[in-house]
């Protein structure tokens, strides 16, 4: 049953609906003791701990990978409830943030061939860490990625909680940014599948589209949704400006750790990825530069 695709994923359906419940209750139990915020952030990481745990019955630390895609949404939608807060400014970064959470659990899916699956990095951690794996999935795989998405997400859940005359049509100007952010993710997506097609060995370099002017399309993508996230609620108030705190933690999370292993792991297959890197944006769409010989 391991390697069944249908009964992973009806596993993984089952912890997160478990998850789900308990954050959910846990918050409900703290909110009049506590300021909502931290309430959300103690049932986020009860949360996580329940996927953790989900992972060492199923046998997978695969299990975390769909959580910070949907972290956002799972935590947002209740609040509106909460708050009874229904109206067009706080239901159209929800629409986006579901566009949002479907593509990366959608492409989480299409790669998930059952609970045998184990992402490359988990395998380079557990080689590294031996004997004190499950403490590196916890801490390093499951909480930190946990509180990094908690952080960027502070100020949807904090927009949520406005009264509703304080709206403003200025607020859209961040939902736009996210939705364009989802934009680039999907024809990035979309770009490395039809390169995928046409490639004669897994060592070519893409350099097609978005590629041929950024490293990361994706990543920028990335960014870009977690920028537009914290300008819906500074821009509405610059005086909780503070709060883009989040998005630039999540910067510096993709700059220093996740494109120098990703880039590391592939120059292990692709030796003209070197040149590659020479001579294109890790992040930014910009013009190719020279290599200098």
């Amino acid at each position: 049953m391991k390697n069944n695709k249908i009964f992973g994923l009806f596993a993984l359906l089952a912890v997160y609906l478990v998850a789900t419940a308990v954050g959910i209750l846990t918050f409900y139990l703290l909110n009049p003791y506590m300021h909502f915020l931290l309430a959300i952030l103690v049932s986020d990481v009860i949360a996580t701990v329940v996927v953790w745990a989900g992972g060492l019955i199923v046998g997978t630390p695969s299990i975390y990978d769909p959580y910070w895609s949907v972290q956002t949404v799972i935590i947002y939608l209740p609040l509106l409830f909460f708050f009874n807060n229904w109206n067009m400014f706080t239901i159209i970064p929800l629409v986006i943030m579901l566009l949002y959470s479907i593509r990366l659990t959608a492409n989480f899916i299409k790669g998930f061939h059952g609970l045998g699956y184990v992402d490359w990095r988990y395998d380079m951690l557990k080689k590294k860490s031996g004997k004190l794996f499950q403490l590196v999935n916890l801490f390093g795989i499951c909480m930190f990625p946990t509180l990094v998405v908690y952080s960027a997400s502070i100020p949807l859940f904090v927009y949520a909680s406005l009264p509703i005359d304080s709206y403003s049509y200025l607020d859209l100007i961040g939902s736009f940014v996210v939705l364009v952010g989802v934009y680039f993710e999907l024809i990035a997506d979309l770009q490395m599948k039809a390169f995928i097609k046409i490639r004669k060995s897994r060592s070519d370099v893409i350099d097609i589209g978005m590629w041929k002017y950024s490293r990361h399309p994706n990543y920028l993508g990335e960014i870009l949704i977690w920028f537009g996230v914290a300008f819906i609620l500074v821009i509405h108030n610059y005086q909780m400006f503070y709060w883009i705190s989040g998005a630039i933690i999540n910067l510096l999370m993709f700059i220093f750790i996740s494109i120098p292993m990703e880039e590391k792991h592939m120059l292990e297959y692709k030796p003209q990825l070197k040149d590659y890197i020479k001579s294109t944006s890790p992040l930014l769409l910009l013009p190719r530069r020279k290599i200098k010989e």
